[in-house]
């Protein structure tokens, strides 16, 4: 299994690498470009607040802010480019979207190395898979937004590409993977497929220590904020917190197959647009995925791991469902459409170019077009972002300009941290209202205490073994 994708080994050509450029430059505008859409109506969402802003300076403060807030790597995603942003004077309560963008682009250049290294398509072929993967809705509906996923996708690809390679860093396959599960939960199906990749490379005892090792220092990447985090902490259960349910498990593959091809509308997945973009796209990465498997298994099968993965941990997790945790599947779909054109081709330039264009037709054309009707329907207002936490806007003002509000009242007294957090949208708001500040080298009108002081002693304050949920002395 480890061996069987690397159709190309040779030294890597010019053309791949310009090829891998262009992919990520274009992603990154696609994904930018669908970004402004719903930024232009000034409307920060809820979990966005928690995990880009409050999250990212509650790990910077050792503080874990909730038993739903576990997924650390975002958290320090968010942190690390957050403070960057600020360096550059440009943080904003939209910037960490730009940063989501940018890093969201590089499944492009990932799909189109893995297609290339290890599935062995060519050139065209390759291209084209890459650019199906940043065009499936179920990446460029999430690719934006700033929360986790599919952060946890592009760990989750990096991990795989590693673990399958000939060379002496393959166990380095399991830290990644380890990073694409405490970027978000669902990179457990990434991490599946890896462990089963790193255990079938066993021949001797030296491969058995290395994918051990491998595995383990995965599982330290996962488990490493236990110790960071001074209040305690929880990793990876999070949303999923009821633990495993069986008796779910054909409700839970019918939303599936109702997310693929009716409508992918579901908890932070902002369009109604399918993830695999309705019935005849879907069916035609169907068959491709089929095509793709019967004509390179040993190659593919990693991948095809990979959603198997997705599909079953969905089935069984509990949680609040939606389309956000099967973008893996979503992503392998893709990848394998672009296999099956290189598989049906043979390399024959006139069967390439025809597959490709009826490819186009039938699958990126209509998710494109799909895909820039929702993101104008934002950009004009006519289709709107819901506000859906407490952060009280006046007519005609805007979240920012209340913020800044806000700051103004605070430092000339007439607000106390106490009243802002329960009349505004409680540590999310302060946080935001501290981050603000402190990016642009601003004093906050209040200290991180305070912020954490507040937290433990609201309802939202869950019991983390600690001592953040203790009331202040």
């Amino acid at each position: 299994m480890s061996s069987g994708g690397n159709r190309t080994t040779g030294p890597v050509a010019v053309v791949d690498v310009l090829l891998g450029l262009a992919l990520t430059v274009g992603a990154a505008a696609w994904f930018l470009w669908i970004a402004a859409g719903p930024t232009a109506q000034g409307v920060l969402t809820g979990e966005e607040a928690s995990v880009a802003h409050r999250d990212a300076l509650a790990l910077a403060l050792h503080w874990q802010p909730s038993v739903w807030s576990t997924n650390a790597g975002g958290q320090l995603f968010y942190a690390l480019t957050g403070h960057v942003t600020g360096l550059l004077g440009d943080y904003t309560l939209f910037s960490p979207r730009t940063a989501k963008a940018l890093a969201s682009a590089l499944l492009a250049p990932l799909a189109y190395v893995v297609a290339r290294r290890r599935l062995g398509c060519g050139p065209t072929a390759a291209t084209l898979g890459a650019v199906l993967v940043v065009l499936v809705p179920g990446v460029t509906s999430l690719a934006w937004v700033a929360i986790e996923t599919p952060l946890d996708a592009v760990a989750g690809m990096a991990a795989l590409y590693v673990a399958t390679s000939r060379r002496w860093w393959w166990p380095l396959g399991g830290v990644l993977a380890g990073a694409s599960v405490s970027l978000y939960t669902a990179g457990l199906a990434w991490a599946f497929a890896v462990v089963v990749v790193l255990l079938g490379r066993v021949r001797r005892p030296t491969d058995a220590l290395l994918a051990v090792l491998g595995i383990a220092a995965g599982v330290g990447v996962v488990a490493a904020p236990l110790a960071w985090w001074r209040n305690g902490g929880v990793v990876v259960t999070g949303g999923g917190r009821d633990g495993i349910d069986f008796g779910a498990v054909g409700a839970r593959l019918a939303e599936i197959g109702s997310y693929a091809v009716r409508s992918g509308s579901s908890y932070y997945y902002a369009t109604g647009i399918p993830v695999l973009g309705g019935v005849v796209p879907a069916a035609v990465l169907a068959a491709g995925a089929l095509v793709a498997a019967i004509g390179r298994f040993r190659a593919v099968c990693p991948w095809l791991l990979v959603a198997a993965g997705a599909v079953g941990l969905y089935a069984v997790s509990s949680g609040v469902p939606g389309a956000r945790r099967i973008v893996a599947l979503a992503i392998v779909a893709g990848l394998l459409g672009g296999v099956a054109v290189d598989v049906l081709a043979r390399r024959r330039p006139v069967w390439t170019a025809l597959l490709v264009a009826a490819t186009v037709a039938a699958v990126a054309a209509p998710m494109a077009v799909g895909l820039a009707a929702w993101r104008e329907d934002l950009a004009r207002g006519e289709r709107v972002m819901t506000a859906d936490w407490p952060l009280p806007v006046a007519p005609g003002a805007t979240a920012t300009s209340t913020l800044a509000d806000l700051d103004a009242a605070l430092r000339a007294g007439r607000l106390t941290v106490t009243q802002v957090g329960d009349g505004w949208g409680g540590t999310r708001t302060l946080a935001l209202l501290y981050l603000l500040d402190a990016r642009h080298g601003r004093p906050p009108p209040f200290g991180a205490d305070q912020l954490i002081a507040y937290y433990a002693t609201t309802p939202d304050c869950r019991a983390l073994d600690g001592p953040a949920c203790a009331p202040p002395r």
